[in-house]
Order: structure tokens, then C-alpha cells, then sequence
């Protein structure tokens, strides 16, 4: 007699942060009713190849938590670890990941060059937290799908540092970071400004407003993209033009 309240979607999150805050705060704004994040912290302390390889170590038994929860699909939530290990190492990831869960495995990573591709983006520029080394493994992980990144906005900062931003301070941020991209890179198409664990919501409606050029965060991103797998897709107007797009 509670079937309307149940929830009819259930996306396993490997989330690479202890602490887990904006992200869930952002997803639930934008996803249907009847969509469930399931999440299990992986605990990365430093960005750092040798890092993601110890959270991802217990591979398994983090996946035997997702699947006691009936996920529909699993998500390796972050680009950072991605962009650490490099896309041959993701690959086997999520090869294993699907292997062992027989649900469909993705990452935001993976969202986010679909994403720019949808948009019709040939040249993007990035706005993040991370090192050169970080994000010119970014541009192959973009590279591979013809999106050139003409350039990164950085200010870079460790795990243990941005964590401890206010909500106010990694909003400001996220805008501070995505109007430099775009002013110093005006031959880019949009902007990726990357990052789960701050907010960037109103960023970029404003951002797309001010400059005419479409952004990309991983939170429009998943979204759009999860849903499509799901097949539980609908247009979700308010939050740029990602997610007006089928």
C-alpha cells in the first residue's frame, strides 16, 4: 500500500570524498521523484595515483554494500580519480565493476565528455581545483571524443583542503573559476567547471547568461546522463541548457 512512495531508480555511487555533503544536496534538486542515491564513501586523502589505488583496493566488498541495496546501476563518482590513474585503468574499473555487480558501470568523467559532446562543444575550457598534470590527462580523456580543451582555470588545493570550504566559499569559487576560464580562453565553446564537492548550480545559469556558452558541471552532467541509461529521461528546465537537451 506504499508502492507510490518507494523508490523506483537506484543509483550506487562510489563517492571518492569521507564526507559527503553538496553533492546529495544538488543531485535531489534536480533528479524525479522515485530516483535514490545509494552512496559509499572511498575515503581519498591526497591526489595521488597511489591514493585512488588504495580506496579502490576493497573494490569488491564495496560493491557487495551497493548491491545489498538493490542499485540499478553504479557510478564512479569523481573525475579526479579518473584522471589520476588515466582512461586504461578506468576501463578495467568499470569492466570489473560490471562484471562482478551485472549492472551497467559508468563515470563522471564519462558524463561530462558526453555531455560536452551533446552540447555540440568542439573546444571547452576547465575550471577546477586540480594540478597541470590532472587536467592534461582531462584533455585525453575530452580528446577522445573530438573535444579539444583549450585551456584550464585552476587554483589548485588538496582533498583535505577544499573539504573544509563553507557552501558560500565553494559556490563563489566555482563562479570565480568559470568566469576566468571563459574570459581567458574566449575561443572556447563552453566551460567545464569541474568538481563534485562544491555547489555550482546557480553558477551556471548565471555564467551561461553572462557569456552565451553552454557549462558543463558533474552534477548536471550525472544526471543527464544517468537518466538517459535509466531511461527515466525528462527535460529539467532551470539549471542550463544540459539538461534541456534529450
Amino acid at each position: 500500500m506504499f508502492e507510490e512512495h518507494l523508490p523506483k531508480r537506484k543509483i550506487g555511487s562510489l563517492a571518492p570524498l569521507a564526507v559527503i555533503d553538496n553533492h546529495p544536496y544538488e543531485f535531489y534538486q534536480l533528479v524525479p521523484r522515485g530516483v535514490m542515491l545509494v552512496m559509499v564513501p572511498l575515503g581519498l586523502q591526497a591526489f595521488t595515483a597511489q591514493d585512488v589505488e588504495r580506496v579502490f583496493a576493497p573494490i569488491d566488498q564495496q560493491l557487495d554494500l551497493l548491491l545489498e541495496r538493490g542499485i540499478d546501476i553504479v557510478i564512479q563518482s569523481g573525475v579526479p580519480l579518473p584522471i589520476l590513474i588515466g582512461p586504461e585503468a578506468l576501463n578495467r574499473l568499470l569492466a570489473h565493476i560490471e562484471e562482478k555487480a551485472k549492472v551497467p558501470a559508468t563515470s563522471t568523467v564519462l558524463s561530462v565528455v558526453a555531455a560536452a559532446k551533446r552540447l555540440g562543444i568542439k573546444k571547452i575550457a576547465a575550471a577546477n581545483k586540480w594540478t597541470d598534470p590532472m587536467n592534461q590527462t582531462l584533455a585525453r580523456f575530452f580528446a577522445q571524443e573530438g573535444v579539444s580543451m583549450v585551456g584550464a582555470n585552476t587554483r589548485s588545493m588538496a582533498p583535505s583542503q577544499f573539504v573544509k570550504m563553507t557552501s558560500d566559499a565553494s559556490i563563489r569559487l566555482a563562479y570565480e573559476l568559470g568566469r576566468g576560464a571563459l574570459e581567458k580562453f574566449p575561443a572556447a565553446d563552453g566551460v567545464y567547471i569541474g568538481g563534485g564537492a562544491w555547489l555550482t548550480l546557480p553558477v551556471i545559469t548565471r555564467l551561461e547568461k553572462e557569456f552565451g556558452k553552454p557549462v558543463v558541471t558533474n552534477q548536471v552532467a550525472t544526471v543527464w546522463h544517468l537518466l538517459h541509461i535509466l531511461k527515466c529521461w525528462n527535460p529539467i528546465p532551470g539549471y542550463g541548457r544540459l539538461l534541456l537537451c534529450d
